[in-house]
């Protein structure tokens, strides 16, 4: 007899209370949720709770019960809402799983709080909200020990799927792989299918963008074991899926034939099943298959319906994904212009939900695919939003299409002409204020030296176009060559850096020259310089000091010219204080440093580059938008914590969204620029508002401000917040704000004076008979 038969005879005892039933029920949802059967799920509910949107009955029920109900209703509403691509149910989802979080930590139940957490984190990744469920999931790690193997092996495989979903595959392996001890050790056959698919789809990534078939072969390993397990658990639905990963993998490889076959399996599967999300996910698969195939018109065809299904629901990576597919479809028909608001939406709906690696890769690719319809100017910008947005990314393929695209954009931007008229083929400093006029001055000063340069300041204040014009002023004829180090990892670090050479292979695809060899007569910018590994960081002290660079494979080590600029956000001194950074690194990038002040300190560059990017973004769109000269004064006022990255984002999202003839006010521009969500435009500031988030990220700020001036202390901080009671702040950082509680020091006891710890004993024996 299976546990669902169990459950279900044990319901028919008349003596069950009203809880005992209801955890009954709850037991036997959650067997029919994880073998993907959710409607048989829900319908077991049903006297409990009845569709999506719905509260459950908790009426009269104890905190454990209704804790148990909430979480199941929570569930499947995320779970139904992504199969009928139900709008809002992703939040409804959220809302329920939070309440019964709560209730979890009421009754000081790790476990099960821990068990909602990864739940609530599942949400947060179906609408590519990959930093939120991180820090969620990360914080479930923490907490549970290897005695709750099966809640933190969950956590631990929907981590990893997190990383996938963010282009850090380096990072999801790493993840799976040390994981595999504990994974083994539950006896749970969903459970271990969810591993092996994971573990598959990281090897498929990584196999294809490095050549590497043991990869490959090892993937559809993984994959036939994912596929027996699900098949033991009768899960149906994750087959599907597992149909769909192996399309998805032989297309990759250009296997299409059986790409196909594996696609028509899964989309039967889930048409079966009634679940149109992920039949149009399956479909997203086989357009690019189409595509593939040179089938463009099939392919526009497909995705375009796979786009109105995606828009229906609120899982805005996969319609990022699908808009980017269609956008691609429409620039090989011979639609531009089409194409371009098509790539531009895909960007803009994947950096509103918080993918920012779907919104890189919808710019990368269309700098590839409009390339030539594209002015030299806005290929050198579209590749500059291309590479911050992807500065993240470890995935192979791209990062090799970036690098692509970036030599693509500097050769098209070199005019053949004196060194004199090569100074202007990079965008200038937009700027009004004395002081940015002294800092070029004085950067134009140092670019004559050979000395490398440290040029530190916020993210968005212009680091990257400074070190490309100190480039320029130089006169160097090599490459201008950036690589972002919070990029790479440590064992990848060394070699991208300064390259292999492997005797023992015979194809020269093996050898990598590496960055600083290719920057070899130029310049090489280390972006985030502060997160280079200790081992790199010893080999580019050596560069600096005698221009010398060891290949691994290599006996001897060898000269190379090139100039060396390094920026960062961080405060390169503390971390030589904490041990991160080397002392004599840090002092020789010391002698040369530039610190670009944030925007917020210069209104008067804020007018300025306002004006300048409003100019811009006009010369691109047809439509007649005026914004008021009040409103440009306006945006002096703004707070501009993302710098001109910031406001270039804000005139470029009001230009989207703004109607033919629209005038932007001032009163927009507060409206827009008070709000913490940053997901407004000046053409429309209200559209999209919450009063509720609004201010839960405006409470989180100060918390964050407050916290750091205490130096992580709650109790300073909450004093500092005007609470009575630490415990209040304390109890709000838990509830609202727990991307907030890697920001807290540990709490230290404390110890009860001797003299008062007398005095209580005293008169405790004192009231002894």
């Amino acid at each position: 007899m299976n546990l669902a038969s169990s459950l279900l005879q044990q319901l028919a005892n008349p003596d069950l209370t009203h809880d005992e039933r209801v955890q009954i029920r709850c037991h036997l949802a959650k067997e029919m949720e994880e073998a993907g059967n959710y409607e048989a799920a829900r319908s077991v509910l049903e006297s409990l709770w009845q569709r999506v949107g719905e509260r459950p009955e908790i009426e009269g029920l104890n905190k454990l019960t209704a804790a148990e109900l909430l979480l199941r209703a929570g569930s499947l509403s995320g779970w139904i809402g992504s199969s009928r691509q139900i709008e809002g149910s992703q939040e409804i989802a959220k809302d329920l799983i939070s309440q019964s979080i709560g209730l979890y930590q009421e009754l000081q139940d790790v476990e099960k709080e821990c068990e909602a957490q990864i739940t609530l984190a599942i949400c947060y990744w179906r609408e590519g909200a990959f930093d939120e469920a991180r820090i969620v999931l990360n914080n479930v790690i923490t907490r549970l020990d290897d005695a709750c193997g099966l809640q933190k092996g969950r956590a631990l495989i929907n981590l990893a799927m997190v990383e996938r979903g963010a282009n850090r595959h380096i990072d999801a392996l790493r993840i799976l792989v040390d994981s595999s001890p504990l994974i083994e050790s539950v006896d749970k056959h969903s459970f271990r299918g969810s591993f092996h698919t994971q573990l598959a789809s990281v090897l498929n990534e990584l196999g294809t963008t490095q050549g590497r078939s043991d990869y490959i072969d090892r993937s559809l390993v993984e994959y036939a074991a994912a596929s027996f397990h699900y098949g033991e658990a009768g899960n149906v639905r994750y087959k599907a899926r597992v149909e769909n990963n192996l399309g998805f993998l032989f297309l990759t490889n250009g296997r299409l034939s059986e790409a196909h076959e594996h696609l028509d399996r899964a989309r039967r599967l889930f048409a079966s099943l009634k679940d149109k999300g992920s039949v149009a996910q399956v479909d997203e698969t086989r357009a690019r298959a189409f595509l593939e195939e040179g089938k463009n018109a099939e392919a526009e065809k497909v995705v375009r319906v796979t786009v109105r299904v995606l828009e229906e629901g609120g899982e805005q990576a996969h319609l990022a994904e699908a808009l980017t597919t269609w956008g691609v479809a429409l620039a090989r028909l011979g639609k531009p212009d089409e194409a371009r608001r098509m790539l531009e939406r895909a960007g803009e709906v994947a950096y509103q939900a918080g993918d920012i690696a779907g919104a890189g890769v919808a710019a990368l690719t269309l700098l590839e695919e409009l390339s030539e319809q594209l002015e030299r100017e806005e290929k050198l910008g579209i590749y500059e939003r291309a590479d911050q947005l992807l500065s993240q990314s470890q995935h192979p393929g791209i990062l090799s299409r970036l690098r692509l695209a970036a030599r693509k954009a500097l050769q098209a931007s070199k005019p053949a002409s004196t060194p004199q008229a090569d100074k202007r083929r990079w965008p200038n400093f937009v700027y009004a204020s004395d002081e940015m006029a002294e800092l070029l001055k004085r950067a134009h000063r140092i670019a004559t030296t050979l000395h490398p340069l440290l040029i530190s300041g916020e993210p968005g204040t212009g680091k990257e176009l400074l070190a490309r014009l100190v480039h320029e002023w130089s006169g160097r004829a090599g490459e201008f060559v950036a690589v972002n180090c919070g990029a790479l990892t440590d064992s990848a670090c060394e070699t991208e850096l300064f390259g292999n050479r492997w005797e023992g292979f015979s194809e020269r695809a093996s050898d990598n020259p590496g960055l600083v060899r290719q920057a070899a007569g130029g310049t090489l910018l280390l972006d985030e310089i502060a997160e280079l590994s200790p081992s790199a960081q010893a080999k580019l002290l050596r560069v600096i000091e005698h221009g010398e660079i060891h290949t691994l494979g290599e006996p001897v080590p060898e000269y190379v010219d090139v100039r060396i600029i390094a920026s960062t956000n961080h405060d390169l001194k503390k971390r030589v204080e904490k041990g991160s950074f080397r002392e004599d690194l840090f002092y020789r990038l010391q002698a040369f440093h530039v610190e670009i002040p944030p925007l917020r300190e210069r209104p008067e560059d804020i007018e300025a580059l306002a004006k300048h990017f409003i100019t811009e973004a006009l010369k691109q769109d047809s439509k007649r938008i005026v914004f008021t000269p009040e409103a440009i004064q306006a945006m002096r006022r703004l707070p501009m914590e993302g710098n001109a990255r910031e406001l270039q984002m804000l005139i470029e999202r009001t230009l989207l969204a703004a109607s033919d003839g629209a005038v932007i006010t001032p009163e927009a521009v507060e409206t827009a620029g008070l709000r913490r969500s940053k997901r407004a435009s000046f053409a429309n500031p209200w559209e999209g508002f919450s009063l509720k988030e609004e201010v839960r990220q405006l409470e989180s700020r100060f918390i964050e401000l407050a916290l750091k001036e205490a130096k992580g202390h709650v109790s300073k901080a909450a004093r500092l917040l005007g609470f009575k009671h630490h415990e209040s702040l304390s109890s709000l950082i838990e509830t609202k704000h727990r991307n907030l509680l890697e920001a807290r020091v540990p709490a230290t006891p404390r110890r009860r004076s001797i003299i008062r710890r007398n005095k209580i004993e005293g008169a405790e024996r004192a009231k002894r008979p």
